[in-house]
């Protein structure tokens, strides 16, 4: 019996693939059409049409919108500027921007002049740049671009760190208005080098992925056809941009099709996720999506109350990738906004990685994407078998001409129809090799005589056409969206405590998709156990170092820890483990939905009846109580701990603060809990800004009523008391 099933309908063909997907854009006169002439087409034919819509943290006012031809300027500003300091072809350029225009305009700007652009994250104040400068003397690069409002950070911190200068080329008064194109401009080839997309899976050595022009070229052209794209559609999207999915589906792929994008950032999904949906609903977006747990997000604030004014009935592809695709997460939100519009042929299941540019396989939209249902101990063996333990929703099919290979990665040979294997790739999509160090054992693999293969370390089958992806092969651990290296999680938790045994950690994915720790403890710790310190010292670490909170942390006595031969550990061995002798063991508590959100203002409301001196600890009450439900411990919140201590994550950490701000009328930075780190110093601070504010106002009130007083009754006025 097949395990291959449709859920929620039948499927008219058996198997589908995209025929007539070409594999690089049409070439006038045989000349290479790179991203930048599809921009410069785009400004020509359509300039006044909308290409990028920037919505602000809080609220659609302020929004800010760059038409296509707004947008080539700003990309040929940039360009100018940086030829101006002597940037030109092939030097790298390190791109240190917040999710917004300005990045679109750096990074396009670079390609414009030949330059080669390398996308990371906006380091946070106070942020170690560990990983931000390894990128950058990785990547050799000649010069960083920023924002003018990060300038004088990021000069001082790159100045520390012996890094390049920072420049932020589209200030007020920088760079000249006009430039000539054909002086600086640079006609690419298919074989030149776009970017470098650099690997987030590692904090401590992440790898940057070659992707050339053409390779760029061929993998959006794979997508157009893979997701079915027209001039109709209109993307709304939140995913950040330097990962691969942000920057090639939500922002590449648009200046390649010519359809716009309304974009907001990371921090704001993750503070209000029904936003996103209520733009999804006013922009009438054709296309929206992310990774699995973005779903998940939406669905825990998803009340009756909340999604009443949702309206998807526009969608036409609800994509999902990443990260491990859940079958349960896609069936409860189509039955949630099933009223909304949502119908179960929008689920576009997708399969991708940096070394292939982004994507390699999609569920053809408009289809009822398939699910396998398997014996999970059959499973467990590496063998394909139908039953009822597990359901796996597809991940699409191949985008022509790519081609996928299950491999057994023992023989490496081609794995029966029935087995589970890593998963090898190629086609003009796939990467050559990391920069610098190439990594010969991934990329160019032959298979059956042939060669340019790409070893993905991914395990998964494929059935009747399509692809479903089972786990990793390298034991990568994706969380919330984010890949992270088991040896780096397992670094910060070795150096959290020292009562932890030296390389005697494993951080692996449990079952139920959350982290597990193991740690041995060292000779000397078990005699005078603390387990509770240890515990709240790997929790502040994690979180501190990756912004993860674990589900599970074990001590375990020495030589306990299950390891090879060599003395490598065995993490699956670990995963599996039953440990009936622990030293001692903490779980996280289920994480009950959130509450329903409190009026504005209402709780400040209670601080302000209450006289000054009862007000911090009304406040600390309340921190404690909500840090409870965001955490879902009790037993670990104190006054003083703190919050990534107490079991606090990057996502929890944004929800509770988007709480405090409707609670308490108040704007509040993302990093406020970073720079007050524990609930007594967080209500320090808010009760400093609250009741300055009010003290502020009233001293103004106060004010304005004695300069009433003396104007209707001139003998309070001052001069006549004088």
């Amino acid at each position: 019996m097949s395990p291959i099933v449709v859920l929620g309908g039948t499927m008219a063909s058996q198997s589908i693939r995209f025929k007539d997907a070409a594999w690089l854009p049409a070439h006038p006169g045989g000349v290479f059409q790179s991203l930048v002439d599809d921009l410069a087409s785009h400004a020509l034919q359509k300039p006044a049409e909308i290409a990028f819509r920037f919505l602000p943290d809080r609220g659609d006012a302020g929004a800010t919108v760059w038409t296509w031809a707004k947008l080539d300027a700003q990309a040929w500003a940039v360009g100018q500027y940086l030829a101006q300091q002597g940037i030109g072809r092939g030097a790298r350029v390190l791109l240190a921007y917040p999710t917004g225009l300005e990045f679109i305009a750096a990074f396009l700007g670079c390609l414009c002049i030949g330059a080669v652009p390398v996308p990371v994250s906006l380091p946070r104040p106070r942020e170690r740049l560990s990983r931000w400068g390894h990128v950058s003397r990785d990547a050799g690069v000649s010069m960083i671009l920023c924002s003018a409002d990060d300038l004088d950070r990021l000069s001082a911190q790159a100045a520390e760190a012996g890094l390049a200068a920072c420049h932020a080329p589209l200030a007020a008064g920088a760079g000249p208005i006009a430039f000539d194109r054909a002086a600086i401009g640079f006609q690419a080839g298919p074989e030149d080098l776009a970017f470098l997309q650099y690997t987030s899976g590692s904090t401590e050595a992440p790898r940057g992925v070659m992707i050339t022009h053409g390779m760029l070229q061929a993998n959006l052209a794979q997508i157009r056809a893979g997701f079915g794209f027209t001039a109709l559609d209109r993307i709304v999207g939140w995913l950040p941009h330097y990962h691969d999915m942000g920057l090639i589906g939500g922002i590449l792929t648009p200046v390649h099709l010519g359809i716009s994008n309304t974009m907001m950032t990371p921090t704001s999904f993750l503070r209000d996720p029904l936003r996103y949906l209520q733009m999804v609903t006013r922009y009438e977006a054709t296309v929206m999506g992310g990774p699995n747990f973005g779903y998940d997000h939406i669905l825990r604030r998803a009340t009756p109350e909340a999604i009443a004014g949702i309206d998807l009935s526009a969608l036409r592809v609800a994509f999902s990738g990443a990260e491990p695709i859940r079958a349960d997460t896609q069936q409860q939100f189509q039955q949630v906004f099933a009223g909304a519009g949502f119908t179960p042929c929008h689920w576009v299941g997708c399969y991708g990685l940096a070394e292939a540019t982004l994507c390699v396989s999609v569920t053809p939209p408009a289809k009822l994407a398939r699910h396998a249902r398997l014996d999970a101990a059959a499973l467990r063996q590496g063998r394909i078998a139908a039953g009822q333990d597990v359901t796996l929703p597809e991940s699409g099919v191949a985008t022509d001409p790519q081609e996928i290979a299950i491999v057994d990665s023992g023989t490496l040979q081609r794995a029966p129809a029935d087995r589970v294997g890593e998963i090898w790739l190629r086609g003009p999509n796939v990467a050559k090799g990391y920069w610098k160090t190439g990594a010969p054992e991934l990329f160019n693999q032959h298979l059956e005589g042939t060669g340019g293969w790409l070893r993905t370390g991914d395990l998964g089958f494929v059935q009747e056409g399509r692809l479903f992806v089972t786990g990793r092969l390298k034991e990568l651990i994706i969380l919330r969206g984010q890949n992270h290296y088991p040896q780096d999680l397992e670094r910060s938790v070795a150096d959290s405590d020292p009562a932890i045994a030296e390389g005697r950690v494993a951080a692996f994915e449990q079952v139920n998709g959350g982290l597990g720790i193991l740690c041995e403890l060292t000779r000397q710790a078990c005699r005078d156990v603390q387990p509770d310190s240890v515990f709240s010292n790997i929790r502040n670490g994690l979180g501190q170092s990756h912004g993860l909170a674990p589900d599970r942390i074990t001590l375990l006595r020495p030589a306990q820890l299950p390891v090879t031969p060599s003395g490598k550990i065995q993490r699956l061995a670990c995963k599996a483990a039953q440990w009936q002798d622990a030293v001692a063991e903490w779980q996280a508590n289920a994480v009950q939905n959130s509450a329903p959100a409190a009026p504005h203002g209402a709780f400040l409301t209670q601080l302000k009846s209450l006289p000054a001196p009862l007000r911090k600890g009304r406040l600390l009450s309340h921190l404690r109580k909500a840090l409870a439900q965001a955490t879902g411990n009790t037993d670990t919140v104190t006054d003083d701990g703190r919050f990534f201590e107490m079991g606090l994550d990057s996502v929890s950490a944004v929800s509770l603060i988007a709480a405090l701000e409707q609670e308490l009328a108040l704007d509040l930075d993302a990093t406020v809990i970073f720079e007050h780190s524990t609930p007594k110093a967080l209500a320090d601070h808010l009760l400093a800004r609250l009741f300055r504010q009010q003290d502020t106002e009233q001293s103004s009130k106060t004010e304005d009523m004695r300069a009433l007083r003396a104007l209707l009754d001139p003998a309070q006025s001052p001069r006549r008391q004088e």
